[in-house]
């Protein structure tokens, strides 16, 4: 413990407050995250007085408690740990009111910390003129980190209703819609459209002449609120297009660590997962399903409700009116399944035994002369027991509404 530990002009450093609304002159005694002593000298030409009781002057007792916090925030701002950061009230309990504050008081403040945990603090505290309680309470704040003005450039165009995270770049005439949601240091480059309902993670870049959110392609659209919730870390590049969905609150939805290149198209609907790359000019109609890393080639025409399995690849210029399931290769028009994506599932770092249960499952699937149901049975019947290998099963047994493509071609396969 120490005297005098901060003036005004250091309290004005460690907290965001400034007059008139900076409660606290001075701090008389700092102990390491327990227990801090301040001093509030109350004072006619307080703005407050002016409309407060004018006749018979009285500090608010909201006020009181605001020192409180104030004080209470000194302490734990103060620490390397905490420092940079707001707390923010969460929490006021057992809160009463002893005796009123008038002009000519001195307020002292003191806070001790109940409980630390991450982000999450209590604290006890009371107000005292001349030793007796004005005021006590406990106190509870959340820790979060100060926002940052984001960068909107003076030709853009944002909707008051939007919510931009900190550190955000909105680029010349960009349109930002009403009720958007845009995560943390994401970039909007110049002449995007982002329209109502779109929600849009951290660390995304959106490029050039992108449109996001707008309404669905469909004639059974009729207006009603839907969305368009993308993850985090996704790479959007010059003119693609994502629409929200058909039906009301629901969601097209894709996840997070995506690449789609320049004039890509994702429709109504549809659910893109993790690790996904679309390549230049693909479109992919309403309803489709593309699971965790999938690649799909240039200029692709992929078929309503189709389902594309996680770590498959598609083609270039390849006509998809069927599923393609996971790990697989295919192409072509018609498409055709090739073989399996070995090279994918051992760049994976998928263990060797999970690979021949794959590879047991595809044989029985594609190159034995039987239907689908009897190869599911006996697949089954050997038992599977591999992630990667029940995967792909169940993939398989799924009542799909397009089918699943069927067609091998005569491509070399690797047995390694």
């Amino acid at each position: 413990m120490s005297d005098f530990v901060l003036d005004t002009q250091d309290i004005r450093g460690v907290i965001p407050h400034r007059y008139p609304f900076l409660l606290v002159d001075r701090i008389l005694e700092y102990v390491h995250k327990e227990r801090i002593v301040g001093i509030k000298n109350v004072t006619i030409n307080e703005p407050f007085f002016q409309g407060h009781f004018p006749e018979k002057p009285i500090m608010p007792g909201v006020l009181i408690l605001e020192a409180l916090a104030q004080t209470g925030s000194t302490l734990l701002l103060r620490d390397s740990e905490f420092a940079g950061r707001l707390a923010l009230f969460a929490a006021m309990d057992k809160v009463k009111f002893r005796k009123p504050v008038s002009p000519g008081d001195q307020l002292r403040l003191e806070m001790v910390t109940h409980k630390i945990k991450e982000d999450f603090v209590r604290m006890d505290g009371i107000a005292l003129v001349d030793g007796e309680v004005v005021c006590e309470g406990q106190f509870t704040f959340t820790l979060s980190l100060r926002p940052t003005r984001p960068q909107i450039h003076r030709t853009a165009s944002v909707h008051a209703s939007a919510i931009l995270g900190k550190d955000v770049v909105i680029g010349p005439n960009v349109i930002i819609g009403e009720n958007v949601v845009i995560g943390d240091k994401t970039i909007i480059e110049g002449h995007v459209m982002i329209e109502k309902w779109t929600q849009l993670g951290s660390d995304c870049h959106v490029h050039f002449g992108s449109v996001i959110g707008s309404g669905p392609q469909d004639i059974k659209y009729a207006g009603e609120r839907s969305f368009v919730r993308i993850g985090d870390r996704n790479i959007i590049r010059e003119y693609v297009t994502i629409n929200r969905a058909t039906g009301r609150e629901a969601a097209t939805v894709i996840g997070s660590d995506n690449l789609f290149l320049t004039n890509v198209h994702l429709a109504h609907n549809c659910q893109i997962g993790n690790h996904v790359t679309i390549a230049n000019m693909t479109n992919i109609a309403g309803h489709s399903i593309i699971e965790d890393r999938a690649l799909i080639g240039g200029m692709t025409g992929v078929h309503q409700f189709v389902r594309i399995g996680e770590g498959a690849m598609v083609g270039a210029y390849t006509r998809l009116p069927q599923d393609v399931p996971p790990f697989m290769l295919c192409e072509g028009n018609p498409a055709m399944i090739r073989t399996l994506n070995l090279i994918g599932l051992k760049r994976r770092g998928v263990p060797r035994p999970a690979i021949q249960e794959v590879r047991f499952i595809f044989n029985n699937y594609y190159r034995m002369e039987k239907n689908a149901s009897q190869a599911i049975k006996d697949i089954e019947a050997k038992g599977v027991e591999s992630p990667e290998g029940l995967h792909l099963l169940n993939f398989l047994k799924v009542d799909s509404p397009r089918g699943i493509t069927k067609k091998v071609g005569k491509v070399d396969e690797d047995e390694s």
